[in-house]
């Protein structure tokens, strides 16, 4: 295994085609290309992750025009997830995920986390009955809001009731949201 970390290219091509599902404007495709994203040829493999951060940091204002970019990271994380679950595959996972309820699928954060880049490094701690403490090794800004949103979109698609995930601290090798959901009645 790479000690490079890597994003997957299903990842990237996700991204894209549900931010934009009209197609990649063709400003966008000319800043992706200076990161070495070239949109007119097959995807590589894999990218390396500061590769992936600029494709969400230069998509955001074009996905996003009138958020301001923190915000629109964020979103463009929920936007994946609320795509993919429109997928067959997706459709299934998160079937699956709503009868295991958001303590465990939180749990399995890491694992799902794995299926698009080689790097990700989840620790989930038990806060109280709706509330999980989650710590991921992003260091990158952009990132971080990114993961809050696939954290945040993937709680309300797994049946998570009024789902919030809340950034409590950052450190140098990471950063650390707060998960917290309604308990069903």
């Amino acid at each position: 295994m790479s000690d490079t970390p890597l994003i997957f290219n299903h990842s990237l091509q996700g991204l894209l085609s549900r931010a934009f599902p009209a197609g990649v404007p063709a400003e966008l495709k000319a800043k992706l290309l200076t990161v070495g994203v070239d949109l007119s040829k097959p995807l590589l493999p894999a990218y390396p992750v500061h590769t992936w951060a600029r494709c969400i940091e230069f998509s955001a204002p074009f996905a996003f025009p009138h958020e301001r970019r923190e915000v629109a990271w964020r979103m463009l994380g929920e936007r994946m997830i609320d795509g993919y679950q429109d997928s067959m595959i997706g459709g299934a996972m998160f079937s699956m995920l709503r009868i295991l309820g958001p303590r465990r699928m939180l749990q399995r954060a890491q694992k799902n986390f794995r299926t698009g880049n080689n790097y990700s490094e989840v620790r989930a701690t038990d806060v109280s009955p709706t509330a999980m403490d989650l710590w991921f090794n992003e260091t990158d800004d952009v990132l971080r809001h990114f993961t809050a949103g696939l954290v945040l979109a993937g709680m309300r698609a797994g049946g998570a009731e009024e789902p919030q995930v809340e950034l409590l601290q950052t450190d140098p090798k990471g950063v650390t949201f707060r998960a917290s959901w309604k308990p069903k009645p």
